[in-house]
C-alpha cells in the first residue's frame, strides 16, 4: 500500500519522537540510577534515612522496605501510621541481626554494617493507594590509613577511601589539614580515592578530609569525611626492601642529548644522585615528588624529567641530560614506592673535541671524562684508516697535529673514537678542508665548532706580511749603523753568527744569537716595529743618543 509523501513524513517524525522517549525512559534503568537520593556513610556509624521532603497533612501509612545488592526482591522492614508528618510512636524491629527503628518523623534509623548496603524504599499510602515512593541508595565508605598512625618520619602515608558500590563515585579528593587539595587518583572500577604523602614529617600531622560526590546527587552536594593523622617524631623510617637494577655504561658527545633511565616503576618520588667524574664525591642533584607535585633541580639546569605530566601513562621516571665535559660520572636514580626502593646506575663518559692553532700546525684534541670505564681513545684518518697518526696523550686528553699549510694529502676527515670497556663507543669527527689557494679548516657535523678555531688562511697572510717586513728592517739597520759611525766588518758578523747559531744566515730570524756575546765595537738592536713609520722613529732616537 502506498502513502502520500506528507503522510510518510509525519509517521517518520512520530517514530523519531517515540525513540527519543524510550531512550529517556530506558537509559536510567540501564544505568541503574533507580533512586532519588544517595547517602554515603562509614561502616558502624548511625544512619538516618528521611521518608519525605515535606510531611503530608493527612493521615497516611508509611512502609519501609529494602533490597540489598545481592538480592532481587524487596524485604519488608517496618511500617507506621503518620498524621501531619508525625508517627504514633517509635517502633523497632530486628531484621537479619540488625535493628531498625522508625522515628517520630517517619525516618528510618539503624547502624550501618557491611550488609546494610543497598536501596531503601519508603512508600506512602492512603486508603490502600500509593501516593508517593522515595528510594534512597545507601553506599558505604571505608577508610584505610597506612601505616597505622602514629606514622614514622620519612615514611610514605597512604590515604585510601573506598566507596561501595563502586559505580556511585563520581568525583572525590583529599584535603590536607591546612586546606590544601591533595593530588588524588580515582579508580572508578574500584570506587577508590587514593592520595599519598611521601617522606612525611611532623608538619604533616592533623585532620584530613575526604570530599566525595556520587552519581544521582546534585553537583553541589558533597559529603565530607574526616580522619586524623599523627606522626611519631622520635622514629625515622629506613628502607630495607631495596631492588638494584643492572648498571648502565654509556658514552656521549658533549652537548648531545643523553637519556638517564630509572627503574621502570611508577613510584611516589624519585631522587637522582650524581657522583663527580673520576671522583668519589656524590651529591643529590634532583628530586621529584609525584604526589605533592614538587621538584627541585639543585645543580644542573640542562637536566630535566622527560615528561612529568605523562608519568601515569609511561609508568616510570626518566631524565634528559645535555652534558658538558665535566658532567660525566655516575648518575644514581632511586625510585620509592610505599615502603620499597628501587635503584638504577648510569655511568657516563663525555667526549669533547677541541681545536687549537699554532703557526706551523693545527692541533686536534679530544678530552674525555669518567676515565675508569674507558678502554681506549684513538685518532684516525677516515680516508685512510691504515695511516698512522702521531698522537700525544695525557690524562683525559689525546692530541694529534695537522701540519700547516694544509695539503691535499693532509686534508680530510679526522675521527676521534672513544671505546668503553663494555664495547660501546662514541666518535667525534673533524674535517680539515683546502679551497683553492686559501686554506681553511672546518669542523665535522658531530659537534659545533670549537671556540678557538682559527682558519689556516690567517697564517698565509701573516707569512706574507713577514716577508715584506724583513727587508724593511734590514735597510733600517744598515742606515742606523752608518749613522752611528761604527765599523762592523762582514767577517766579524759572520764569525759571531757561526759561533752562536750554527748555519743561521739571516740575523733577523734569530736576534737572540746576536745578543749573547756581541763583538767588541759593535751594537745590535732588536727592532719590533708596529708600523712602517716606527722604524724611522727608532733611527731618530739613536741619532740623538749618539749626538
Amino acid at each position: 500500500m502506498l502513502f502520500p509523501s506528507s503522510t510518510m513524513g509525519n509517521y517518520f517524525h512520530a517514530f523519531i519522537l517515540v525513540c527519543f522517549g524510550l531512550c529517556f525512559i530506558i537509559s536510567p534503568l540501564m544505568a541503574g540510577n533507580l533512586w532519588n537520593d544517595v547517602v554515603v556513610v562509614r561502616e558502624d556509624s548511625s544512619v538516618t534515612l528521611s521518608c519525605f521532603d515535606s510531611p503530608p497533612k493527612s493521615s497516611v501509612l508509611v512502609t519501609w522496605k529494602m533490597i540489598s545488592a545481592r538480592e532481587d526482591r524487596w524485604s519488608y522492614l517496618l511500617s507506621a501510621s503518620c498524621i501531619d508528618g508525625q508517627t504514633d510512636g517509635r517502633s523497632s524491629r530486628v531484621f537479619g541481626d540488625r535493628t531498625f527503628e522508625i522515628s517520630a518523623d517517619a525516618s528510618l534509623i539503624f547502624k550501618a554494617a557491611a550488609a546494610s548496603q543497598g536501596r531503601y524504599s519508603c512508600v506512602i499510602e492512603q486508603d490502600d493507594k500509593k501516593l508517593q515512593e522515595r528510594i534512597v541508595l545507601l553506599a558505604l565508605i571505608k577508610f584505610t590509613i597506612t601505616p597505622t598512625p602514629p606514622v614514622t618520619v620519612d615514611s610514605t602515608l597512604r590515604l585510601v577511601a573506598q566507596v561501595s558500590p563502586s559505580s556511585v563515585a563520581a568525583w572525590g579528593t583529599w584535603v590536607s589539614s591546612s586546606g590544601e587539595q591533595l593530588y588524588t587518583e580515582i579508580s572508578h572500577d574500584k570506587g577508590s580515592l587514593l592520595s599519598k604523602l611521601p617522606r612525611i614529617t611532623s608538619k604533616d600531622s592533623g585532620v584530613y578530609t575526604c570530599r566525595i560526590r556520587v552519581h544521582g546527587n546534585n553537583d553541589t552536594s558533597v559529603s565530607e569525611h574526616r580522619v586524623n593523622v599523627t606522626v611519631n617524631e622520635r622514629a625515622v623510617f629506613s628502607f630495607t626492601d631495596v631492588t638494584h637494577g643492572g648498571p648502565r655504561s654509556m658514552a656521549a658527545l658533549s652537548h648531545s642529548l643523553v637519556t638517564l633511565t630509572c627503574p621502570p616503576i611508577l613510584g611516589d618520588y624519585v631522587l637522582l644522585y650524581w657522583q663527580y667524574p673520576d671522583s668519589k664525591r656524590m651529591e643529590l642533584i634532583f628530586q621529584f615528588d609525584r604526589w605533592r607535585r614538587s621538584s627541585t633541580n639543585k645543580t644542573k639546569h640542562h637536566l630535566h624529567l622527560i615528561d612529568p605530566t605523562s608519568l601515569a601513562v609511561g609508568g616510570n621516571f626518566s631524565f634528559l641530560l645535555s652534558p658538558a665535559l665535566k658532567d660525566g660520572g655516575l648518575y644514581l636514580c632511586e625510585v620509592f614506592l610505599d615502603d620499597r626502593a628501587f635503584s638504577q646506575g648510569n655511568t657516563l663518559s663525555v667526549l669533547h673535541g677541541h681545536i687549537k692553532s699554532s703557526r706551523t700546525a693545527l692541533d686536534l684534541s679530544c678530552m674525555y671524562s669518567q676515565r675508569s670505564q674507558v678502554k681506549a681513545v684513538i685518532w684516525s684518518y677516515v680516508q685512510d684508516p691504515s695511516r698512522f697518526l702521531q698522537s700525544s696523550a695525557v690524562l683525559g686528553r689525546i692530541t694529534t697535529s695537522v701540519a700547516l699549510p694544509v695539503t691535499p694529502e693532509t686534508a680530510g676527515r679526522y675521527a676521534c673514537t672513544l671505546y668503553l670497556k663494555n664495547g660501546n663507543s662514541v666518535q667525534y669527527m673533524y674535517t680539515v678542508t683546502m679551497a683553492n689557494i686559501d686554506l681553511t679548516v672546518s669542523p665535522g657535523p658531530a659537534l659545533p665548532p670549537a671556540a678557538e678555531d682559527v682558519s689556516a688562511s690567517s697564517y698565509v697572510s701573516s707569512f706574507s706580511f713577514l716577508l715584506f717586513l724583513i727587508p724593511m728592517i734590514a735597510v733600517a739597520v744598515g742606515v742606523l749603523l752608518w749613522r752611528q759611525g761604527y765599523c762592523v766588518t762582514r767577517r766579524s758578523v759572520e764569525q759571531s753568527l757561526s759561533h752562536h747559531s750554527g748555519e743561521v744566515e739571516n740575523i733577523y730570524e734569530n736576534p737572540d744569537d746576536l745578543r749573547q756575546t756581541p763583538p767588541q765595537g759593535a751594537v745590535y738592536m732588536d727592532l719590533k716595529p708596529t708600523g712602517e713609520m716606527d722604524v724611522y722613529k727608532e733611527l731618530d732616537r739613536y741619532n740623538q743618543c749618539c749626538g
